[in-house]
């Protein structure tokens, strides 16, 4: 599945980045595909996942929410 196919098919409605010549993936060291990000307004990293399976998204859900502050 395409990466584009995949952000389309969960229904993602957050801002998503392609990176498309490989050169964000090399800055940032990208260990697996997918790999998500989230930055706050001062572009810091506050968070990283490696990788997706089916049934991963509650965990996900969870991660994400405690960061952000909205579980």
């Amino acid at each position: 599945m395409r990466t584009r196919e995949f952000y389309d098919g969960y229904g993602f409605t957050l801002p998503v980045g392609f990176d498309v010549d490989g050169s964000v993936s090399r800055q940032f060291g990208v260990e697996a595909t997918p790999t998500n990000y989230l930055v706050d307004a001062d572009g810091r990293l506050v968070w990283r996942h490696y990788g997706f399976r089916p049934g991963d998204e509650e965990q996900l859900r969870e991660e994400i929410g405690a960061v952000v502050g909205s579980n």
